[in-house]
């Protein structure tokens, strides 16, 4: 094979690859809308029952009191550990039992879950993207 045939056929394979790997950014990102709704926003006073610093996003339960006066627990997911970071957000920066506020694009099929918009942790107001 000519040395010509070698770097057209990998350059090729670097052009498939990049396709391969744009499309499971654009379907994860689809992901969001298939799961949450974007045209909601739900606003919950909460107590932080757990933090899951982990990749690709990190998530916290929280303990809300409803209007009933029942409590339940939302599991939230929010951005990337590298947004969060970004934003001055490590796995110290919330523990159990703190008071937070959250804007969260709720669950379409109506579960507690949803996906953090903005975060008011203590003075802080954080808005966060979708990523």
């Amino acid at each position: 094979m000519s040395s010509r045939t070698v770097r057209l056929l990998v350059m090729c394979g670097l052009l498939v690859a990049g396709l391969l790997i744009t499309g499971v950014a654009l379907h994860a990102h689809h992901a969001v809308a298939g799961i949450y709704d974007l045209n909601k926003e739900m606003v919950l006073d909460g107590v932080l029952k757990k933090l899951n610093f982990t990749n690709p996003h990190a998530s916290i339960e929280l303990t809300v009191t409803e209007k009933d006066g029942k409590t339940a627990d939302w599991v939230l997911t929010t951005a990337s550990i590298a947004n969060l970071t970004r934003e001055g957000i490590n796995k110290t920066s919330m523990k159990p039992g703190e008071l937070l506020k959250v804007t969260i694009l709720p669950a379409l099929n109506g579960s507690r879950t949803g996906f953090i918009r903005r975060l008011q942790l203590g003075d802080r107001d954080i808005k966060l993207q979708i990523d």
